[in-house]
């Protein structure tokens, strides 16, 4: 398959580098010194599950440099999601169709405005990996799932296709029952690890070890699952329990990227997070206090981290 790679991070990044290195025709778009590193030395992912050198690697900061992809691989930030859908749009052929693999809530509806219902999917990437440096991207622990799917779950064509170009790549790809339930699975599990990252500046484990800290978290995932239900969304009677037991086998040392563009003082994705729960709560009528105050606490901090006063 023929691929675009909008937004080479970290999680555009690894996939697109292991289906690059399954021999499928890939192109990175990105920018800055990132794409410069690239130009001029490749991509490498270091990975326990195996490295990867791209050398050459087809990168640029113009999607419509590869010609029209198969499937485009969306994996911009999400205060970038509508600027991009527009440069991507005359890049896209008859055929394209493009998988979002953000953070957050509301950018599956961005796309579809943009590009059209009928181009996008719905996908789930679970990955903790980041730009360790320039031309460089880092993969932390061996999680590495996509899950994708038609947003009326149909077994399309397409969707197999690309399910069995990611398997024959070495990426877990397992057929979801439910993607809106899946994007709403994963929004829970961020939000409650992003909100307890950033409100403590710690990492996963001193989180969940800490009663009062522990306690946050269930809050902010207690909220998150009523948002989601009272929106229509079918979730399992226990999605709550469930939530908690897979950030309790996250490895200690995680944090959410949003936590780490905090330190760095980047711009922070919360208005897609923690501040869309509390907005998507308002307008549902669930009280969301504890990710009202996460995002609160983020709100100066969202296009970079001011200078003191």
């Amino acid at each position: 398959m023929k691929f675009t790679v909008m937004g080479a991070g970290g999680v555009g990044g690894y996939f697109g580098a292991r289906l690059a290195a399954a021999g499928h025709e890939v192109g990175f778009v990105a920018r800055g010194r990132h794409l410069e590193a690239m130009r001029e030395n490749g991509l490498s992912v270091r990975s326990e599950l195996g490295d990867v050198e791209l050398r050459p690697v087809r990168a640029s900061d113009d999607p419509a440099a590869f010609g029209a992809a198969d499937c485009v691989l969306f994996t911009v930030k999400s205060y970038d999601c509508e600027t991009a859908a527009e440069a991507l749009r005359l890049a896209l052929g008859v055929d394209t169709f493009v998988v979002p693999l953000l953070n957050g809530i509301g950018h599956v509806e961005v796309l579809q405005r943009i590009l059209g219902p009928d181009r996008v999917l719905g996908g789930v990437a679970h990955i903790s990996a980041l730009i360790e440096g320039p031309g460089v991207v880092r993969h932390f622990d061996r999680l590495q799932i996509l899950r994708i799917g038609e947003m009326d779950n149909a077994a399309s064509p397409r969707v197999l296709a690309l399910r069995e170009a990611c398997t024959a790549a070495g990426i877990e790809c397992p057929v979801p029952r439910d993607i809106e339930r899946e994007l709403w699975q994963k929004v829970a599990m961020i939000c409650t690890l992003a909100g307890a990252n950033c409100l403590t500046r710690l990492p996963l484990g001193a989180c969940r070890s800490n009663p009062a800290t522990r306690a946050m978290m269930e809050s902010l995932t207690a909220e998150t699952v009523a948002v989601a239900r009272t929106l229509g969304v079918s979730l399992p009677d226990d999605q709550e329990a469930r939530t908690m037991a897979v950030l309790d086998k996250l490895p200690a040392p995680m944090k959410a990227s949003i936590f780490a563009a905090l330190e760095r003082g980047d711009r922070l994705e919360a208005s897609a997070l923690n501040g869309a729960i509390d907005r998507l709560g308002r307008e549902a009528r669930v009280d969301t206090p504890t990710h009202r105050a996460v995002y609160a606490a983020l709100a100066p901090h969202e296009h970079g981290t001011p200078p003191a006063a």
